[in-house]
Parts: C-alpha cells; structure tokens; sequence
C-alpha cells in the first residue's frame, strides 16, 4: 500500500469515528490534484497614467537682418553734370566712410541762381535727419544772419563741404572732405555766384587752404574769380555771442560788395 492509499484509509477512520474530517484545503487539494479556487481581491482600478504634455518648442530667434553696409564707390566725373545728375550722383555716394552712418545726404538748399552763397562744415543731427543745411539752432542765428542782410533764405545757396554727417557732430576728416568737395566745387561752378560766406575754420582750409578763421575773418580772397568772405559760423556765435559784432561786420562787407548798402 503506497502512501496515498494509507492517507485514504486513515481519513474514512476519523470520518467514522467523529463524523468530520478537518483537512487544510491547501492539503487536500495537492492531494486530490484540484486547483485552489480563491475569489479575486478586489482591488480599486489604477488611475490612468496622465497624458504626456506635449513638448514646448521654443522658435529659435531670427537673425537680425542687418543693414548691408553700401559698397565704396568713387565719385565719378562731374564736370558736366547738371543740378538733376548733381543731386542723383551725391544721393547715391558712397565713396567715402560717412556713406554707411548717414540718415539723409544733405545736398544743399536755396536758389540755384543766385549771388551769394554760404558754405558751412557738415551736417548736425537735425540736418542729417531732415536732409536740409543749417535747421537746428545754428540755422535759425543763419536765417536771421540773412534777413539782417536784405535777403530771404530762398534768395541765397547754402550747402556744405561734407553731404554726410560726421558722426558725433565732429569735424570732417581730411580724406572725407576731400573726397566730398568736388560735387560742392560743381555746385558752386553751377550756381556762379558773385559772393561766398565761408561760415567757420573748416570751409576756410578745405575750399581756399588756409587756417586761421580768427586771423582771416573779414578779409576778402577769391575762389576762381568770386570773390570770397570767411566769417565765423552760427554754431560758434552760440556759445560766444558776443562775436556778433564781429561777423555783423564781415556781413555788411558783403552787402556793400552787392549793393544792399
């Protein structure tokens, strides 16, 4: 008798002799080759797991679209240039370093047909960004300069020895005036004048080369035949007015050479 046999035997015993049999159900079920049949735990359901968030994408900044700085350029020839090809050929320059920091070429402005002519530096930051000479606080003591004069602003030619503004207000550079002073050597040939106010030190060296505006204020010269008047400009009237006096005096030179005394 093997032992499954023995185990039979001994539980119909006990069942006979108390009627109940206690077995472990693990026990019994090994025995009888009966799978355990427990009821599920009940158990609450997972929370879905939440959604992802979808990735941020962050643009990548654009490039800053830099303004390309102008090709140099020589000037070209401009001894037969009209006033239309004058004014087109110095809107286009770029022959010099002034071209790339400029807001406006400022070419000069008047009666193109007239007797006197007043030439100063360069442009300021007011007249670098209206692209008309001498409209700041200096153009207005020029304006009234003028007037005093028996002139309106119209009557007369006003430009400059540079069409670009010098940054931070300063003096034309040598290499800048001289390779802006040709299209103002035609303007003048142009507007033939009988008389030119040199306005401060810089038309002084670079249309007749000469120093000394303090010295040479009030004398008379000649340019190509025209005669030729250096006086102080606006701008240093400003901070010294009492030099007034002294350009009142070169004016009224002028005046009396036009006949307007």
């Amino acid at each position: 008798m093997d032992i499954f046999d023995e185990i039979i035997r001994c539980m119909k015993e006990e069942a006979t002799s108390s009627g109940n049999v206690f077995v472990r159900k693990k026990d019994l079920a090994e025995f009888m080759g009966t799978p355990i049949v427990t009821k599920p735990v009940q158990t609450k359901p997972a929370a879905p797991a939440p959604s992802p968030l979808p990735p941020i994408e962050i643009p990548e900044p654009e490039p800053v679209q830099e303004k390309p700085a102008p090709v140099s350029m020589p000037l070209p020839e401009l001894s037969n240039m009209n006033w239309q090809e004058l004014h087109q050929c110095a809107m286009q320059c770029t022959a010099c370093p002034l071209a790339p920091t400029r807001t406006n070429v400022v070419f000069g402005c008047g009666s193109e047909q007239t007797e006197l002519m007043f030439i100063g530096e360069g442009p300021g930051a007011d007249e670098d960004a209206q692209g008309i000479p001498f409209v700041g606080k200096a153009g207005e003591l020029l304006t009234k300069m003028i007037r005093a004069m028996k002139y309106d602003r119209s009557e007369v030619y006003i430009a400059n020895i540079v069409k670009c503004r010098p940054p931070g207000n300063r003096n034309p550079s040598d290499d800048e005036a001289e390779t802006c002073i040709p299209i103002l050597k035609r303007q003048i040939e142009l507007v033939k004048p009988k008389v030119i106010v040199l306005l401060g030190a810089v038309p002084l060296k670079y249309l007749m080369g000469k120093t000394g505006i303090s010295r040479l204020r009030g004398n008379w010269m000649e340019y190509n035949g025209i005669q030729v008047m250096p006086t102080y400009h606006p701008a240093f009237l400003l901070r010294n007015p009492a030099a007034k006096a002294d350009v009142w005096k070169d004016l009224q030179k002028v005046m009396a050479y036009l006949g307007k005394l």
